[in-house]
């Protein structure tokens, strides 16, 4: 598995998802997900146990903030291939990040970036690509960080060449 992880008032793990030690069920062609280090489930859906990730996430008994426990449960269902549970949990992400107290605005984009990058690659993995690239345009719109755009350029390069007449520019979505 090839993580690394950079700091955003907690520590953020990117996970490449195109690595086979990582990826169970769901293939996902080299995009980019993000999980909230140091929150329940991480570390079990970081090693491919999913069903165990989710069920820590969603334990009573485990304290973690409304964004974070999303997030991960966008995650390990996008792996699971549950893409409706993973569309779900990655806009409860949103709506958790667009809600977050006592966070500052640009502490909030960035959330909501990550968390429309991560609902962009569960849709696009539910063959959505229309609503996938969407959702990548809108994170990078939030957040130009190399993840969002890494997803961004990587549909693109997918969608060039199925039809190099439509790129993600001249099909300029709006959320």
């Amino acid at each position: 598995m090839k993580a690394t992880s950079f700091s955003f008032g907690k520590k953020v793990a990117v996970m490449l998802l195109a690595s086979s030690s990582f990826v169970a069920t769901a293939t996902t062609g080299g995009f980019k997900m993000v999980l909230i280090e140091d929150t329940p489930g991480v570390s079990k859906i970081k090693a491919g146990l999913y069903q165990e990730g989710v069920a820590e996430a969603t334990a009573t008994d485990k304290q973690a903030d409304a964004f974070s426990k999303h997030m991960s449960l966008c995650v390990a269902y996008t792996h699971m291939a549950e893409f409706k549970q993973a569309e779900q949990a990655c806009s409860s992400a949103i709506y958790a990040a667009r809600r977050a107290e006592g966070s500052d605005s640009s502490y909030k984009r960035e959330m909501r970036s990550f968390a429309h990058t991560n609902r962009g690659v569960a849709r696009l993995m539910g063959q959505d690509p229309v609503a996938a690239l969407a959702d990548f345009q809108q994170a990078t719109t939030l957040e130009q960080s190399e993840i969002n755009e890494h997803n961004l350029a990587l549909l693109n390069e997918k969608i060039k060449a199925v039809s190099p007449v439509y790129t993600a520019s001249t099909l300029k979505v709006t959320d």
